[in-house]
Formats: C-alpha cells, sequence, structure tokens
C-alpha cells in the first residue's frame, strides 16, 4: 500500500489544532479571570455602599463623605476598566476558537482524504488480488484440463502395462 501523500501536512495541521486549543483554553481561563475580578469588585463595591450608606444615617462629617465619593469614583473606574477588560478577554477568546475551529476543519478534510486514500488503496489491493486468484484459477483449470487430456492418452489398461 502506497503511503498517504499529504500525512506530514496532515501531521502538522493536528500539532497547530492542538497548539490552538491549548490557546483557547488559555484565553477562557484569562476570560474567567477577568469575569471574576469584576465580580468581586461589584461585590466590594456594594459591601462598601451599604456601609457607607449606614454611616451616612448615623450621621458623617463631609471630609468622610468626600472622600467616600472619591472612593466610588475610583471604584467606578475600576469596574470600568474590568469591564473593558473583560470584554477584551472575550474578544480574545472568541478569536482563538475561531482561529481553532478553522484549524479542526483543516484537519478533518485532511482525515477525510486520508480515509478516502485507505478505501482506494484497499480497493486496488482487492482489486489486485482478484486478478491475481482469477489468473491462478485460470492457470489451475488450463493445467487441470492439460493433464486430463494429455493423461487420458497415457492411461494403460492392466493388460496393456504387461
Amino acid at each position: 500500500m502506497a503511503a498517504f501523500a499529504l500525512q506530514a501536512a496532515l501531521d502538522v495541521a493536528d500539532r497547530r489544532a492542538e497548539a490552538k486549543s491549548r490557546i483557547v483554553k488559555v484565553a477562557y481561563v484569562g476570560w474567567l479571570n477577568a469575569r471574576t475580578h469584576l465580580v468581586r469588585l461589584e461585590q466590594r463595591r456594594k459591601h462598601y455602599t451599604g456601609e457607607l450608606n449606614l454611616r451616612m444615617q448615623q450621621g458623617c462629617s463631609a471630609s468622610m463623605a468626600q472622600q467616600a465619593s472619591e472612593t466610588l469614583r475610583q471604584w467606578q473606574a475600576n469596574m470600568t476598566s474590568a469591564e473593558r477588560d473583560l470584554e477584551n478577554a472575550r474578544e480574545e477568546w472568541q478569536l482563538a476558537l475561531n482561529d481553532w475551529k478553522i484549524e479542526k476543519k483543516r484537519v478533518e478534510a485532511f482525515l477525510v482524504l486520508a480515509r478516502r486514500h485507505e478505501l482506494e488503496e484497499s480497493r486496488r489491493e482487492e482489486k489486485r488480488e482478484r486478478r491475481l486468484h482469477d489468473e491462478l484459477s485460470a492457470r489451475s483449470a488450463y493445467a487441470q484440463r492439460f493433464s486430463e487430456q494429455s493423461g487420458a492418452r497415457y492411461l494403460y489398461t492392466e493388460t496393456e502395462q504387461s
């Protein structure tokens, strides 16, 4: 059987698909980390605003209110930055996922070609074996007919042999 001519390309595409799969996993972890960071920021901000509301109800100084306002603005800026990071991480993850899907389709196409090649080679092998079998059968039949025909001339009866 002849080797699959595109086996090297299949191997390269398979390795590239595996590498891109790892990149997808890393990008997904980055997205999860960005999402976790944003959720934690939101939780801390809610906790802080809850405590701040309690202090404001009890009464607080203007400087403390101003400091709280500045802290909330800073948190809002951090959350905006975290949302941007989350969106960037999601886009990076989606791009990596799309690249991996394209490479996976390429690998599947090579595998289809490899299967077709294997089927074609097995058909050729079967055809060759059939041809050899037919040739052998024809030779055997010819030899048997020849021996029957020529053997009939050389058959002696017991009386003729003595």
